[in-house]
């Protein structure tokens, strides 16, 4: 073989000229991301929330920790470590990966060795083939086969392009994932935490009122109630009772949904964490203009786009000659011994051109296609960022909101509490009843759960603000950590 190369210096010219071609620019559009106009900001007027603001734009990939609660921190990262769906997202990062190394290796010759025994018989009918005149025979062959395709146009780029954007963007999809679990998990805790506690007061309204129904009663046999008096608080105890069952559906039904995150079976759900152990915390600063590098939604619909402009570029090469260039070199005989011998080397080198030049006009539609899909992608990206734009923005007003309806509540509960604290001494001094001490505590109760549900709320809404600016999957530290 290494003669046959000698005797042949053209194939090193023909390859010396490929690998020229390969340095040039590639069939089609070289990727540029679709121009967008960040707005000043995301809300129509400047939100002035009581909640601190932390005054850094940079969130942490472990957000969750801004809760300060190391339970919920241990959850969290269970649910990570062994959550299928992150799992299965992994391996289809994996499989990505493979198939970018697996396209790449068309940039090289392929490099085949065959060997192939067979045993013949001419017949008698025909002249033997063999000097001896043997017409029975066994015949070993064997031959080293090079083929390259030169990627003249660069139509093997833009496949490689198009797979390393995919490959970016399971990458992403992952990172989605990922902060998809953390803040559903989270909302979830605080979910079943605030749930819990809403129960509890319920109950404790519920036999304040029982108490002050059989006072009643007793009331009535004494001739100092009427049968309405009765009947009318009878009728309050029901409507309290009513409200445990719907709370304690969804407070199951949501412990479920933690033991799932955490890739457990409901029998294993964790112990409810109290929601007094949450700490508010300090909210990031927003920048519109960070959403873009932020968000893995909009990077990944960034990597459809890419995706789109590199088969613009395939279906442009497919339209340009192709070239081909092959070599073997190899030997038969009759003995596997003998086969390279001198006398019974074989070698061969070869090189075909093949350019389209009629076919109905397919290849030239199927560029129109993939131009009009890039141009949908590019408007579909413009559309998820809009949409991340609205997230945002709904999350801001959300907490803005729920932080005035929780003071609100606080400020009413502080208010029932007061006004049964003061009922409960007068009772015991003599100058109060206890039905007008049970229904102040009934009051006080029925306050304490609307702020706890308020106090639930807002802590729902800095979860989603958080999920909403990325949760800081993409920063620098997340990056590291990516394998």
């Amino acid at each position: 073989m290494h003669k046959v190369l000698q005797s042949t210096p053209a194939v090193a010219l023909v390859l010396s000229a490929c690998c020229a071609l390969l340095s040039g620019c590639a069939a089609g559009p070289d990727y540029k991301r679709p121009e967008l106009t960040a707005p000043q900001s995301l809300t129509r007027a400047p939100i002035a929330s009581s909640l601190p603001a932390s005054g850094d734009s940079e969130i942490s990939s472990q957000w969750w920790q801004a809760f300060g609660n190391a339970p919920l921190n241990a959850m969290v990262q269970e649910a990570l470590n062994n959550s299928p769906s992150i799992e299965a997202a992994q391996a289809t990062l994996r499989a990505a990966r493979q198939n970018v190394i697996a396209q790449r290796g068309y940039f090289l010759p392929s490099v085949q060795v065959g060997y192939n025994p067979s045993r013949q018989n001419a017949g008698q009918s025909m002249s033997a083939p063999l000097n001896n005149g043997d017409s029975l025979y066994t015949y070993h062959t064997s031959q080293l086969s090079v083929s390259y395709n030169p990627d003249l146009f660069g139509g093997n780029r833009r496949q490689v392009e198009g797979l390393e954007a995919a490959q970016e963007n399971q990458r992403l999809q992952l990172q989605a994932a990922k902060l998809s679990l953390a803040a559903n998990l989270v909302a979830a805790v605080i979910q079943t935490s605030m749930l819990q506690e809403q129960s509890s007061l319920l109950e404790q309204a519920v036999q304040a009122a029982q108490q002050q129904l059989q006072h009643m009663r007793k009331q009535q046999a004494s001739g100092y109630a009427s049968g309405m008096d009765v009947a009318t608080q009878q009728t309050l105890l029901l409507q309290l009772q009513q409200q445990l069952p719907p709370l304690q559906k969804s407070l199951e039904q949501t412990r479920n949904l933690v033991a799932t995150l955490m890739a457990r079976s409901p029998d294993q759900a964790p112990a409810i964490l109290p929601l007094s152990d949450f700490k508010l915390p300090l909210l990031p600063q927003v920048v519109p203009s960070q959403l873009v590098e932020q968000r893995p939604d909009i990077r990944a619909a960034e990597t459809q786009v890419q995706q789109a402009s590199a088969a613009v570029g395939v279906a442009t090469a497919a339209r340009l000659p192709q070239l081909g260039l092959s070599a073997a070199y190899g030997g038969g005989a009759t003995s596997f011994a003998r086969m390279f011998s001198a006398a019974n080397i074989t070698w061969s080198l070869g090189a075909s051109l093949l350019a389209p030049i009629f076919d109905g006009g397919t290849l030239k539609a199927h560029q129109k296609a993939a131009q009009a899909e890039l141009e949908a992608s590019a408007a579909s990206y413009k559309s998820t960022v809009l949409s991340a734009f609205q997230d945002v923005a709904n999350a801001l007003y959300a907490v803005d909101t729920d932080t005035r309806a929780l003071q609100m509540s606080q400020d009413s509960e502080s208010a029932s509490q007061t006004t049964w604290k003061l009922s409960d001494s007068q009772l015991k001094a003599g100058y109060a009843s206890l039905p007008t001490a049970l229904a102040a505590k009934q009051s006080w109760l029925q306050a304490r759960a609307a702020s706890v549900a308020a106090q639930g709320g807002l802590y729902g809404d800095v979860v989603a603000l958080y999920q909403s600016l990325g949760g800081g999957v993409l920063n620098t530290a997340a990056k590291a950590e990516t394998p």
